[in-house]
Parts: structure tokens; sequence; C-alpha cells
């Protein structure tokens, strides 16, 4: 079980036609059981295109109030999913990620970590 950080790429104007083609993406079993991780600054989006159908489960930290929130959405086979933006105070683990588990760790699914950026 290897934690994947995952590369985040800048949002531009012409997109993401393909999300299994990017050169960024990671599949489903690509962290064998541990974490998906990507850095996070408020403006980061994460896309799932999922083949299988998988539940992701997301790490919340208690914010300054020492509140948490459970963020474990299911994806149904077949669909496209966005998360986020993601609040830094109550995303971000210790070293500025964001971080999330896939349920079945699935080969079909695909996730690209976006910022979301000025716009041109």
């Amino acid at each position: 079980m290897a934690d994947q950080t995952m590369t985040v790429v800048e949002s531009t104007k012409a997109g993401v036609l393909d999300i299994s083609a990017s050169a960024a993406v990671l599949h489903g079993n690509a962290a064998g059981g541990g974490f998906f991780r990507f850095a996070n600054d408020g403006k980061v989006l994460l896309a799932m295109d999922s083949v299988t159908g998988d539940t992701v489960t997301f790490t919340a930290v208690n914010c300054s109030h020492g509140r948490t929130e459970a963020l474990a959405p299911v994806v149904a086979s077949g669909k496209m999913a966005v998360f986020g933006p993601f609040a830094p105070a109550q995303w971000n683990q210790s070293d500025g990620c964001v971080t999330f588990k896939p349920t079945a760790a699935n080969i079909g699914d695909h996730y690209l970590a976006v910022r979301v950026g000025i716009p041109t």
C-alpha cells in the first residue's frame, strides 16, 4: 500500500477533453489500497471518471473550531463526478494535501486534480 501523490494540472480554456488520457491521471488501483493525495490551495477540484463505480472517502481534519466533516460520496458505474473545491482549513493534511481513498481501487476509475485559476 503506497500512497500516490497526484500532479495538479492547471485549467485552461481548452479544457481536458479526455480525463482517462491525461498524462496526470491516476487509475483507481495506482495506490494499491493506499491513499491518493494532491496539493491544495483551495482552488483544486478532483474529477473522477468511473467505469466500475466506487465510494470515494475524503479525509477531513478538525477546523479551528474543532469541527470535522465527513465526505464519502458514491459514484455510480459509468458516471463522472467532480469534487471540491476544498477549504484548506477543513481538508488539508499537515503537508498541505487533500487525501482520499477509493473503497474498491478499480483500474477502470480515473482521477484528475485540476486547479481552477483565472479565466483566460
